[in-house]
């Protein structure tokens, strides 16, 4: 066969190689062409035999024309030797491969067929008959040239997606585009071409959708512009007439399992990857306490789904879809979260902490009612912080009621007081004057009497009356002194009491309040018991975990 025939073949090769897998770009392109080429380096009249001419003189001097290199054992031999390429560059290794085959079978159709097992000199034909045979540089093998180009241009729009997609894309089924989600979902962006109808609507749907998950083997979910999801399956919203996934931009998906009891799903949302372009979240969860109603938009397909028993299923779910429960306790559960990357920008799901952080049920007995309830799911509280009280009002009105009375009546005390230095303070001048009044009638009677003037009995009267004006002085501050230590130290003792009352008030209200034993969050609140004496309640305290720079993510 002539060069221009086995590149015509492959041309064909190519078309079929990408048909099958091979990712064929211009570096494969020529290895494929190079790689039907080659065998014809055998001789010195073809143009790889021209190119490296020393080579092609020996071997056709040495085996001859159609020996070594039109044979599968030489094939062999040049795979194992070339193998480095394949570590280097495995599209162009196999292209490369492809293309030797092309030839090889190329020319099984000529009249001097192929020793395919050389140094075994049986020769090899396509076709038994000799009148099927192609002679050299005949009109036959033209025609044949052109038919293999024809067939490679023909195939190659068909092999963009591989031959097993075509022919899905034929049977355009929920069935086969979940066969193609799946094929491509690792490395690209999966789109739908879609023409059906919603069947809870009526609406007609066609145009091009983002496709978010499988539906196990009988469908997809899609995503509109809206964001809504729509089930493609046969028992979905939308009944398909035509259904067909395509590859679309290049992307890096990392998939992480995630055991989420003992957690608030508000972790499982500040773990999500920053540089993630899109996050979906598939998975059952039991929370601590009944989730909000989820209603899906008519016609649309739930991405969460609330069940008995306080049970969530999620599916393809959107961190903004959890957002709402980010406070809810997991008791149990487990998640997988599928991220979406720009190539490149891939990074890990990374927890604070993977161990359980620790719970702490604090048992309230008895609680008069659930008004005394200080605390709800969701809230952060410190250690000691108070989660409840017990109301009861009467002891500490009681205590309150008997400390303001003895306030009172050390204010009553304190009054008195005032009064008595009131009195004092008037009552202590005339004294005072009295006395100094009998000393100036004492040192004028002393005169008179040195003098002769007065009588010696005069002085001595004199002298007593200061004496009974001191007296009087004297007799007044003790009787101050001694009535305001008494009124002072009522006082006190009123003061001390009505403390002491205090006091007692202060430890009856604390002796109300249950607290926390850690700090943390609060999970969970639940009633227990129901009785004439109260209610008894269990608030389920999550103790916050230190942070690590422990990383989770398992692919």
């Amino acid at each position: 066969m002539t060069a221009g025939t086995h590149l015509a073949g492959a041309a064909l090769t190519a078309a079929v190689a990408r048909g099958f897998g091979l990712d064929v770009g211009p570096v494969e392109a020529l290895a494929l062409a190079w790689g039907a080429l080659l065998p014809d380096a055998d001789t010195t009249t073809s143009g790889p035999g021209r190119f490296v001419r020393p080579l092609s003189s020996w071997i056709e001097r040495r085996f001859g024309h159609r020996t070594i290199t039109h044979s599968l054992p030489f094939l062999l031999v040049l795979a194992l030797a070339l193998y480095p390429l394949y570590r280097a560059n495995p599209g162009a290794y196999l292209a490369f491969l492809w293309g030797y085959l092309s030839h090889l079978l190329l020319d099984t159709l000529n009249t001097n067929g192929v020793p395919l097992l050389w140094p075994w000199r049986v020769h090899f034909w396509l076709f038994a008959s000799r009148d099927l045979r192609i002679p050299y540089g005949s009109a036959k093998e033209a025609t044949l040239a052109l038919f293999l180009a024809l067939g490679g241009f023909a195939l190659w729009p068909l092999s963009a997606s591989g031959f097993d997609t075509a022919f899905r894309h034929l049977v355009a089924s929920p069935e086969t585009a979940v066969v193609d989600y799946l094929k491509w979902r690792d490395r690209r962006a999966v789109y739908v071409e879609l023409s059906g109808f919603n069947r809870e609507t009526q609406e007609d749907i066609s145009g091009r959708f983002r496709v978010v998950e499988a539906l196990g083997r009988q469908g997809v979910l899609i995503e509109d512009e809206l964001g809504r999801t729509l089930a493609v399956a046969r028992n979905g919203q939308v009944v398909a007439y035509r259904v067909r996934a395509y590859p679309g931009e290049r992307t890096s998906v990392r998939e992480y399992r995630l055991d989420l009891g003992g957690r608030l799903v508000g972790d499982l949302l500040a773990a999500l990857p920053r540089a993630a372009r899109r996050v979906w979240i598939t998975g059952e969860a039991e929370l601590a306490t009944e989730p909000p109603p989820v209603v899906a938009p008519v016609g649309t397909y739930p991405r969460l789904r609330a069940l008995q028993g306080n049970r969530l299923v999620m599916h393809a779910a959107r961190p903004e879809d959890l957002a709402p429960l980010a406070a809810t306790f997991v008791r149990a559960g487990s998640a997988v979260v599928r991220a979406e990357f720009a190539p490149g920008e891939e990074a890990d799901l990374a927890l604070p902490d993977l161990r359980p952080p620790s719970v702490h049920p604090v048992v309230i007995p008895k609680l008069p009612s659930l008004a005394g309830l200080l605390v709800s799911p969701g809230d952060r509280v410190l250690e000691g912080e108070p989660i409840a009280r017990y109301v009861d009002d009467a002891p500490l009105e009681d205590l309150q009621a008997r400390s303001s009375a003895k306030r009172e009546e050390a204010k009553v005390v304190l009054e008195e007081l005032r009064r008595l230095e009131e009195a004092r303070a008037q009552e202590r001048p005339r004294l005072s004057r009295a006395v100094k009044r009998a000393e100036e009638a004492l040192e004028r009677t002393r005169y008179l009497v040195e003098a002769g003037a007065e009588p010696r009995l005069s002085l001595q009267r004199a002298e007593e009356a200061l004496e009974r004006a001191r007296a009087a002085l004297e007799e007044e501050a003790l009787r101050y002194s001694s009535k305001a230590a008494a009124l002072e130290e009522r006082r006190r003792a009123l003061e001390l009491e009505a403390a002491r009352l205090e006091r007692k008030r202060d430890r009856t209200a604390r002796d109300q309040f249950v607290r926390s034993p850690v700090a943390g969050r609060v999970a969970e609140v639940r009633v227990r018991e129901v009785g004439p004496e109260g209610v008894t309640v269990e608030v389920v305290v999550v103790e916050a975990p230190p942070t690590s720079g422990d990383v989770g993510a398992l692919r």
